[in-house]
């Protein structure tokens, strides 16, 4: 291997080219459509909301462990496969440029996470802190510089064989964070903020820097952070298409083996017991839907404009929906599955029956939180609306693309 920059970007390109195909198909399912409006509803209350916010509200302790949190989270991707454990670290001494390469990439990208945040508590942050877009956008640049700090010391307490060790340490770095944003966003003085930074970098030459030369590179545990990374983009995708390269994981939940009490035992039904219980145990689909479920419920209770409660049950029946069409395609690489004694038919059957029976469920909860929340009148034109969507979507619109692809 002559030279591992080279190494690195072809990596990086890879990577992002997985991704952007990915995105792509996100991009063409509707969500971002979705997410749109719903940007819209939440800048039309952004403002009530801030009026109505009361004086005394801590709102500087929501900045503070907010972006505590944020500098401290997070790993350095470096692309680092299971493969690589053979052939890898007998050229660690060279791989250098490879690991600066992976930390400043990692920077770019969390930079990116810290700033979006940033942007949205902006009007927040006039309102209550500073009208000064100069000191926000300085806060802006020295939460970066502290997220720089933080990844090229995570970088490195990563080489601790003891897992024990690396927490601890993380704890360390969570309370000097914590120290440092409270210092920015109480806006001390110049001087003060210079000599936390200047004890931040004597930190990182001083021990830092000594457990670079006394301890090697643990490639196991890159490449185990590298694997959560890549999975967690893929459980993201899987909302939207079918991700073959997704590791199922299976969570139990046996408090909700009750729910499966009202599933007949016969074969018709082998296809829908099936689909239940992946829905329940595999990967994150009950946790989306979920999700879904209760932030729908949230947006429904807080909306008072009588065609915007209406509109918001539908965009979440919708984005329910689009979440649960990947369930169909659960089973697509298990091969044994076609040896049940069960008609291939039933298959389809059973996935359009599921979301029947979720999607109802969603309906009824909506309409349920908009009866408490806006009386009867707001109430039931939710409940038709989020209804012919809910029957229309999972019977002839999936069905329609189902033929299509087909």
């Amino acid at each position: 291997m002559n030279n591992v920059q080279e190494l690195w970007s072809s990596r990086r390109a890879e990577y992002w080219g997985m991704a952007i195909k990915y995105l792509r198909l996100i991009g063409n399912s509707g969500f971002l459509f979705t997410i749109y409006l719903l940007f819209i509803f939440g800048s039309y209350y952004y403002g009530e909301f801030l009026m109505w916010l009361p004086e005394d509200f801590p709102v500087v302790w929501v900045f503070i462990l907010l972006f505590t949190w944020l500098v401290t989270r997070g790993r350095v991707r470096t692309f680092v496969r299971d493969a690589d454990l053979v052939y890898l670290p007998p050229l660690e001494s060279r791989m250098k440029p490879y690991f600066r390469s992976s930390i400043l990439y990692s920077w770019m990208m969390e930079t990116f996470w810290l700033a979006l945040p940033m942007l949205i508590l902006a009007p927040l942050f006039f309102h209550r802190l500073s009208d000064s877009g100069t000191l926000l956008l300085t806060l802006l640049l020295l939460l970066s510089g502290l997220k720089l700090w933080n990844l090229a010391a995570g970088f490195e307490e990563q080489r601790f064989q003891e897992s024990g060790k690396v927490i601890i340490h993380t704890l360390l770095r969570t309370v000097i964070n914590f120290s440092a944003v409270v210092a920015l966003f109480s806006f001390q003085p110049v001087w003060i903020v210079a000599g936390l930074a200047g004890i931040l970098i004597v930190l990182y030459v001083l021990y830092f820097n000594k457990v670079n030369k006394t301890h090697a590179v643990k490639w196991d545990r890159l490449a185990e952070i590298e694997d959560r990374t890549v999975m967690t983009f893929y459980r993201v995708a899987n909302s939207f298409t079918d991700v073959p390269q997704l590791k199922k994981t299976i969570r139990p939940r046996a408090y909700l083996n009750a729910l499966f009490g009202g599933i007949k035992y016969n074969q018709k039904n082998t296809y829908l017991y099936m689909y239940s219980r992946s829905f329940v145990r595999s990967n994150d689909y009950f946790g989306i839907f979920v999700r879904l479920t209760l932030l729908g419920s949230l947006f429904l209770s807080i909306v008072t404009l009588s065609w915007g409660i209406w509109l918001i049950g539908v965009l979440f029946i919708y984005m329910t929906g689009i979440q649960l069409k990947t369930l169909k395609a659960h089973f697509k690489t298990n091969q044994m599955i076609d040896l049940y004694p069960a008609a291939i038919k039933n298959k389809s059957r059973a996935h359009v029956t599921l979301m029947n029976i979720l999607l109802a469920f969603q309906v009824i909860v909506f309409f349920g939180v908009t009866m408490a929340a806006h009386g009867p009148k707001e109430a039931v034109p939710v409940l038709i609306a989020t209804g012919v969507l809910a029957f229309l979507y999972p019977n002839v619109l999936l069905k329609k693309q189902q033929d299509a692809v087909q």
